[in-house]
């Protein structure tokens, strides 16, 4: 079974590329992952569907641990020179949270798997995803792209696709 929205997360991040821009990429998946959080919240903590939950969240992780890695490899190291010249500090915080998440995923599947703990592993996983792309939107993303050449903006979707 495939994951939900699959295809206006593929339509909004080819429109992405098409138009040379790293960032609506980065922001489709935010966007994508959004929708996710919503549709799992009571799919998480129903018996009957937890079997279902738990191999899409290992899809999920392997998606966002891409995700995770188009920005730490390929798209904070091209913005950081931007970030400190608008005083909006360094991309280092980004990091602490990409591995706080990792770890609030691995304690949902480990509820999953045990089928206890799971509303509350699941609240803690969410509210790491949501103040996590509040951070990066707010932060990162609202003024950084602006100062990126079409160079550097093209650099970045051709380490994007090396990624996967």
């Amino acid at each position: 079974m495939a994951l939900p929205r699959l295809d206006e997360l593929t339509a909004a991040t080819e429109a992405a590329i098409e138009a040379v821009d790293p960032t609506a990429y980065l922001l489709a998946d935010l966007d994508w992952l959004r929708s996710l959080i919503e549709i799992y919240r009571g799919l998480a903590v129903v018996e009957a569907e937890r079997g279902r939950v738990k191999v899409d969240a290992v899809e999920i992780l392997r998606l966002l641990d891409i995700h995770i890695r188009k920005e730490e490899e390929a798209y904070f190291p091209a913005i950081e020179g931007v970030m400190e010249e608008l005083g909006q500090g360094s991309t280092f915080d980004m990091y602490g949270e990409h591995d706080a998440i990792r770890i609030r995923f691995d304690e949902l599947l480990t509820a999953l798997e045990k089928g206890s703990g799971i509303g509350g592993a699941y609240g803690a996983l969410a509210r790491s995803l949501l103040i996590h792309f509040e951070n990066e939107e707010e932060l990162i993303f609202a003024e950084a792209p602006e100062h990126l050449s079409q160079d550097t903006r093209a650099e970045i979707l051709a380490k994007f696709a090396t990624i996967v």
